[in-house]
């Protein structure tokens, strides 16, 4: 298909109308607004000409080698992409627009009831022909389309189009115009995006009639949402505390149910437990089993990263408990990106004591996360997989799986992915007894967690760095590192690295 403006051609490539004949040239107008390849229905319908004549037209352009036929004559295609883009040049302003216009009605006319490939073309077709009524409404159809595909860039491509429409139509359409950037935005938080998708929900929030008390709110918690992706907790809690006021106002109870979710994430990645557990409990609570089933097993997921958190057997049952849970309820409803996470913390959860099925699981998460393409999960299912490869004696799956998490995660500016991705480059030079490059890198992630202000993820290194010290022969540093922990707060370390800590204590005689 073509794009919704052709390249302009080459001045050195002579026009494709060269020696035709007026008819000729018509017909190859409204093939070329087509696109490299065109149904024979669909140009006839639009061009209006009969059968007969539009055959012998469509002959002599095959014989001039301009097209060839496909399918019996069903179908045609431009023979280079070159001479489409010369022909499509060649055609007026106005002209297209007149063309795309009847181009587009032609395929409302042979598909009434348009099924979800042909929504995609409408919309280009009627948005091209400058009728933005009916562009709008195709092109926000095809988005959820897009949405529902997992494919964010391509909605993006639609919510544009329907943007720009929006704009073009009279009278006041500030709540539909304050709807597609909230859409646009959430496409861009699905692609890891936080910055771009918060500067949306602004915009939206910017136009919303005053009026609008409820969507207001669930703005806010958008905003909210995309704030702690870029991990900014503390702007978080301002949207979600704004938005809850709102909405215990109109009783809605499921936008309850998020602000407390996105709180609890935020208290869950300061490594705030007992907060975190009482916020899942709070939306719990807001929540109908059999109406809202997906925020359900969302519940389960961050009940399990609670309990994760927690030192003790019995809890960290209960949060392989809750993860399975999940898992059975998310794989009946296919939600494929909270399958992702699910994985990725069982993994987590597993991986000091069962490090094969932990490897099992982060391969899990990744399928999942790459079916959502969701690269924040991807990445974060790769960086997991080191210290498990490392465990197995892969240390070059290991390095190699560090390097592309690396990747995928500095191209969406993964804060805390990139800390993680650093501290593994730490592990793996120390690995290797490359005591130099594992310090320097082990600073560059403390850097990373500080600037995060993350007190789990910042205790998490230094004891990383205490045991690096040890090891090096460094004993007067593996023990200020000790010391920084203990002002901390020996709590904020993670359960499945206690032990290490606790033998590196001994081994200083702490």
């Amino acid at each position: 298909m073509a794009q919704d403006a052709s390249p302009a051609a080459p001045t050195t490539i002579a026009s494709p109308f060269a020696g035709l004949g007026e008819e000729d040239r018509r017909v190859l107008s409204y093939a070329a607004a087509i696109g490299m390849e065109f149904d024979f229905s669909v140009l006839i319908t639009a061009i209006g000409m009969e059968e007969e004549p539009l055959a012998e037209s469509l002959e002599r352009l095959v014989h001039l080698g301009i097209i060839k036929e496909l399918n019996w004559g069903d179908s045609y295609s431009f023979l280079r992409v070159v001479t489409l883009a010369q022909t499509y040049s060649d055609i007026s302003s106005s002209r297209v627009r007149v063309i795309h216009k009847r181009i587009a009605e032609a395929y409302e006319k042979l598909h009434p009831d348009p099924s979800p490939d042909i929504i995609p073309e409408m919309g280009r077709q009627f948005h091209l022909g400058g009728v933005h009524d009916k562009s709008l409404l195709y092109n926000r159809y095809a988005a959820r389309l897009a949405v529902g595909a997992f494919s964010p860039d391509t909605a993006l491509r639609y919510l544009e189009r329907a943007r720009e429409d929006l704009a073009a139509l009279h009278g006041d359409h500030r709540l539909e115009q304050a709807e597609v950037l909230k859409e646009i935005g959430e496409q861009y938080g699905a692609q890891g995006d936080g910055q771009r998708a918060e500067e949306f929900y602004g915009e939206s929030i910017a136009i919303l009639p005053e009026g609008e008390v409820t969507m207001r709110a669930l703005l806010l918690l958008s905003r909210g949402n995309a704030a702690s992706q870029r991990e900014d907790l503390e702007l978080a809690r301002r949207y979600c505390d704004e938005a809850i006021r709102l909405l215990e106002k109109v009783g809605h109870k499921k936008g309850l149910a998020r602000a407390h979710s996105i709180l609890a994430q935020a208290a869950l990645k300061e490594g705030r437990y007992d907060i975190g557990l009482k916020e899942v409990e709070a939306t719990l609570g807001f929540l109908d089993p059999e109406k809202d089933p997906n925020d359900v097993a969302r519940c389960y997921v961050d009940f399990g990263n609670a309990f994760s958190g927690n030192p003790g057997v019995a809890e960290q049952a209960r949060s392989i408990e809750y993860y399975r849970k999940a898992i059975l309820m998310l794989e009946q409803l296919h939600d494929y990106k909270e399958l992702a996470r699910a994985h990725n913390s069982l993994a987590v959860s597993i991986m000091t004591s069962n490090p094969k099925d932990a490897s099992e699981e982060l391969k899990i998460a990744r399928k999942y996360s790459e079916s959502c393409k969701d690269w924040r999960l991807v990445g974060w299912a790769l960086f997991n997989s080191v210290e498990i490869h490392l465990s197995l004696g892969e240390d070059e799956e290991a390095t190699r799986n560090n390097k592309e998490a690396h990747r995928i995660l500095s191209k969406i500016n993964d804060k805390e992915g990139l800390q993680q991705v650093a501290l593994n480059e730490g592990i793996l030079a120390q690995r290797r007894k490359a005591y130099g490059d594992s310090e320097k890198a082990y600073i560059d992630s403390l850097k990373r967690a500080e600037g995060l202000g993350y007190s789990t993820n910042l205790v998490e290194v230094l004891v990383h760095m205490g045991m690096m010290y040890d090891e090096w022969g460094r004993r007067d540093d593996a023990v200020k590192q000790v010391s920084r922990i203990m002002v901390i707060g020996e709590d904020k370390i993670n359960v499945p690295l206690r032990p290490a800590y606790e033998d590196l204590k001994k081994q200083l005689g702490l």
